[in-house]
């Protein structure tokens, strides 16, 4: 097997490297068996196409134990990689050229168990290239997903489907760039999008993928960043950050038990932030914004336990704030100008503590409705033209204090 092995890699080596050449080189490889390596490399060429199929365990695309991957520097060139049962690994890279297409998709076998794991790079540098990593049915534990792109205008998207223990990660350097990681019906698993530049849109979705772990980070002028977790994605985290001007950040949690959610947008203009999270219990959202203009809304609903700390430091910021049910909590604070607190909770035994500092004509608007049984409201303010409503509705043994000065 080992013969064979070197044999098929030399061969598909062979048939593409050496000189450069101008264009329409052609490539297939199909390897059925264990523990077979294919390496490929097109230099020079334009409407090149490289297609890898194998099928089997311990099998590697790229170098076999260099880490080198299979290489294309050309134009217009399409590089997909296929492997299907479990232990495989590949290492695509794509660079100097425009309109590069990689596709990298793995698959498990049937009736695959937790020893099975499959791991893929794919790197692009350049401009407009477009990158799929696609993982599916691998049950066993360390399956990865990497995409890199150092370029404009590039498009990646990540899936994990079926997995346990998956982890995803995008990185783009450039502009206009977008990035897309999808997990879905998996256990244990993270994914990280990572985008420097300006005019980027990144986004993470989470279904039916307990223990989640969703980060977002971005730096640079005109992006958004989008990070769901959904059906009962249980004791799961989602975390954005965002550095730059005119950026907008949403996370969205539903039936995410002890939760977490932080956003926090720093060092520019015109931000707006938002976090839902329904039918959460014992979860907790967290809103920072320093700068100027900025909005946030927060929203809990149809749960119990959950917290809420948002904190505006600068102009015109505007807090928005919903919660629903029973034993939740909210903390704003906000220390600028013309700022405002709008806050509505429905239900007993919940806590408001809203706090603004340093201002002018700010007002804080707070209802405690519904069966209002039980809750406690806390209002400072500090400047002058304030303004603070305070209305309890609907039930008894509640509790305000207003302070201003």
């Amino acid at each position: 097997m080992q013969a064979r092995k070197s044999l098929i890699a030399l061969a598909v080596l062979a048939s593409v490297s050496g000189a450069a050449f101008a264009g329409n080189g052609t490539v297939n490889s199909y390897q059925n068996g264990d523990k077979n390596n294919a390496y490929v490399e097109q230099v020079g060429s334009i409407n090149s196409t490289v297609t890898l199929n194998q099928t089997g365990s311990n099998n590697s695309v790229g170098a076999a134990g260099t880490g080198s991957a299979l290489y294309q520097a050309s134009s217009d060139s399409n590089l997909s990689v296929y492997q299907t049962n479990s232990y495989n690994t590949a290492l695509g890279s794509q660079n100097g050229g425009v309109h590069n297409v990689g596709t990298i998709n793995q698959t498990g076998r049937a009736g695959n168990n937790a020893n099975d794991k499959q791991k893929a790079t794919l790197t692009q540098s350049g401009n407009w290239n477009n990158g799929t990593v696609v993982q599916t049915g691998n049950k066993g534990r360390d399956n990865a997903a990497t995409l890199k792109q150092t370029g404009d205008g590039n498009t990646a998207l990540l899936t994990q489907d079926n997995n346990a223990k998956a982890v995803a990660n995008v990185t783009q350097a450039g502009n206009n760039n977008q990035g897309w990681t999808t997990q879905q019906n998996s256990g244990d698993v993270s994914a990280t999008l990572k985008q420097t530049g300006s005019y980027n849109v990144g986004a993470i979705t989470q279904n039916s993928a307990y223990y989640s772990d969703a980060s977002v980070t971005q730096q640079g002028n005109g992006n958004k960043a989008t990070a769901d977790q959904t059906n009962y994605t249980t004791a799961s985290s989602a975390t954005i950050l965002q550095d730059g001007n005119d950026n907008t950040a949403t996370v969205a949690q539903n039936a995410a038990l002890s939760s977490d959610a932080s956003l926090t947008q720093k060092g520019g203009n015109n931000n707006v932030g938002s976090i839902t999270q329904t039918n959460d219990v014992g979860s907790s959202a967290k809103l920072t914004q320093n700068g100027s203009y900025n909005k946030a809304a927060l929203a809990q609903y149809n749960g119990g336990g959950n917290t809420i700390v948002a904190s505006q430091k600068g102009d015109g910021n505007d807090i928005v704030a919903n919660q629903t049910s029973y034993l939740n909590s909210l903390t704003a604070n906000q220390d600028g100008y013309n700022n405002k607190i709008t806050s509505n909770q429905a239900g007993f035994d919940n806590d408001a503590y809203l706090t603004q500092n340093a201002g002018g004509y700010n007002v804080i608007d707070l209802n405690q409705t519904a069966t209002a049984r039980f809750n406690s409201a806390s209002v400072t303010q500090s400047g002058s033209y304030l303004t603070a409503n305070v209305v309890q509705t609907g039930g008894s043994n509640n509790n305000v204090v207003i302070n201003q000065r």
